[in-house]
């Protein structure tokens, strides 16, 4: 999980398959799944991968992004895998979650702090630093995700169930018998909660699956399809060129390296 906080200027956070967001001074924005993504100073600019934000590949505290645009100043942090939000949270947060500065307002005081810590070398910063960013990324869960859909253990329940075996030929029956629900009655709440019907969402699950190993390996896309549940190369091929615009083989060849 990976987190992004805009202290001055502006920058465009870039991902496959998606429009870039601008991100603007104050703003956050929160990666549950962590990879895949870049900043750049421009919308089509070049890019700095996460990977060189938060593996350790570029010298802190200073990061240039490439290109033309305004000066940017950001912090960016990454938790390993395991030790960040409780997984029922985790399940039910989009890919990208951008909370703008204006509802950030009351965390103000801790950003301030938070920057002035990574800014010195003082005993016990490291601790400080820790403690802020949790805080920091459990008030943006709740900003986004009011508290009575955190409690929404059957729609939690459901996308965990997706996630642990995208493969499984899912149905709409069998979600909700998971759930403990009728499949009107997960159909509501889920879209209540996530934004789209349980069977769109676990299409999107498979797709970014599918992008993120075709960026990242040379499997073959008949191994990709059938890991993610398509029982034809052909039929995986369609439903990745509807999602993306592009055809699978030709978004490896056009896609950054790992």
């Amino acid at each position: 999980m990976a987190f992004h906080v805009v202290m001055q200027g502006d920058g465009w956070l870039r991902m496959p398959g998606a429009q870039p967001l601008r991100l603007a001074s104050g703003d956050f924005v929160l990666l549950p799944n962590g990879a895949g993504h870049a900043l750049s100073s421009h919308p089509q600019g070049p890019v700095v991968l996460d990977t060189d934000l938060l593996g350790g590949r570029v010298e802190a505290p200073r990061i240039d992004l490439p290109g033309q645009g305004p000066r940017m100043r950001s912090l960016c942090a990454g938790y390993p895998p395991g030790n960040a939000l409780p997984a029922q949270a985790r399940a039910l947060l989009p890919p990208v979650l951008h909370v703008p500065a204006r509802q950030l307002a009351g965390l103000s005081d801790a950003l301030r702090m938070l920057m002035a810590e990574t800014s010195q070398d003082q005993p016990g910063s490291r601790t400080v630093v820790d403690r802020l960013a949790d805080i920091l990324c459990v008030q943006a869960v709740r900003l986004w995700l009011p508290s009575d859909e955190m409690g929404d253990l059957a729609v939690a329940t459901t996308v965990h169930a997706m996630r642990e075996d995208l493969a499984r030929p899912w149905t709409l029956e069998e979600l909700a018998g998971r759930a403990g629900l009728s499949r009107a009655s997960l159909t509501r709440r889920f879209a209540r909660v996530m934004g789209e019907p349980p069977l769109s969402h676990l299409r999107r699950l498979r797709m970014e699956l599918a992008a993120r190993r075709l960026r990242e390996s040379g499997e073959p896309l008949a191994a990709i399809a059938r890991d993610i549940g398509y029982t034809s190369e052909f039929a995986f091929s369609r439903a990745f060129s509807r999602t993306f615009g592009v055809a699978p083989g030709r978004y490896r060849t056009q896609a950054p390296p790992p």
